[in-house]
């Protein structure tokens, strides 16, 4: 279930598109590892002149996911519900996604990466409405998108009623939270997620040493509310703060709040410029 690649390679030089690239695949598998041969230009970013910035946003990306996977992670541990998951677990009627393999799941996250060296993008979406991963307006499928793609871009997409939570941009993991927790939620349905909090560093999370968060969204009173259930009596990477991104028609971002044991945020209609 811990999907993995040697992200870089290790026969002879990789080059910076292609590097890129196995970057942003990297950022929504289960386990994201890049290496390097001694015989090869390492594989850090500012070593890739024009694009470091976008390898720098992938790992970004893949930090800001850190609670999100942490999560899915919890999950599988306890339910065996695959995180990473195949078009065809979800749409098992879909003749078109049922063999792809280029496409997957990463929780309720649709990956459909650049794979293609002239960055063409050849995506299908399923039947119903889909957001840009971090963007308001939605499509509708079954549709196939194709072009070409930017540098930068990671082609993502989710389905109305998700909810997705992010931390702040770190450096490693051990410095979270780092700020506060950003719950983004996707208009156009209810929607729940449970966040998983352990201390990182033990299995104490075996005998139940774990704080659960439950998210719920309410998109007809625009509403996110949660309970904390906390086994565990000290977290000190813990969120203590959490504001609300809300993708619809526009973008609105609430105030942010402390978590406490409890509580709601109504997401008002101030729209992010």
């Amino acid at each position: 279930p811990y999907v993995a690649c040697d992200i870089g390679g290790f026969t002879g030089e990789s080059n910076a598109d292609l590097l890129t690239r196995w970057y942003q695949v990297g950022a929504f598998i289960p386990t994201m590892r890049v290496h390097s041969t001694k015989d090869a230009t390492p594989h850090f970013p500012w070593l890739w002149g024009d694009a470091a910035g976008n390898l720098q946003a992938a790992l970004n990306l893949r930090y800001q996911l850190l609670p999100y996977h942490y999560s899915l992670a919890h999950r599988m541990y306890k339910t065996n519900r695959l995180w990473m998951r195949p078009l065809v677990a979800e749409y098992p009627e879909d003749a078109t996604a049922s063999v792809l393999a280029n496409q997957w799941f990463d929780g309720d996250l649709m990956v459909a990466p650049v794979l293609n060296q002239d960055s063409t993008k050849d995506i299908y979406l399923p039947k119903g409405e889909w957001y840009s991963f971090n963007a308001s307006g939605v499509q509708q499928g079954p549709k196939n998108i194709s072009g070409t793609a930017e540098m930068s871009e990671i082609p993502v997409f989710v389905r109305p009623g998700a909810v997705v939570p992010l931390a702040p941009v770190v450096q490693y993991s051990g410095a979270l939270p780092g700020g506060a927790l950003e719950v983004q939620v996707y208009g156009g349905a209810d929607g729940t997620f449970e966040l998983v909090e352990d201390d990182g560093e033990t299995t104490a999370y075996e005998q139940g040493k774990v704080r659960t968060t439950t998210f719920k969204w309410s998109d007809a009173s625009s509403t996110l509310s949660w309970s904390v259930d906390s086994g565990a009596s000290s977290l000190p990477n813990a969120f203590t703060e959490v504001y609300v991104t809300k993708f619809a028609d526009a973008t609105v971002k609430s105030a942010t709040k402390a978590l406490g044991s409890s509580g709601s945020i109504v997401v008002s209609d101030l729209v992010v410029v």
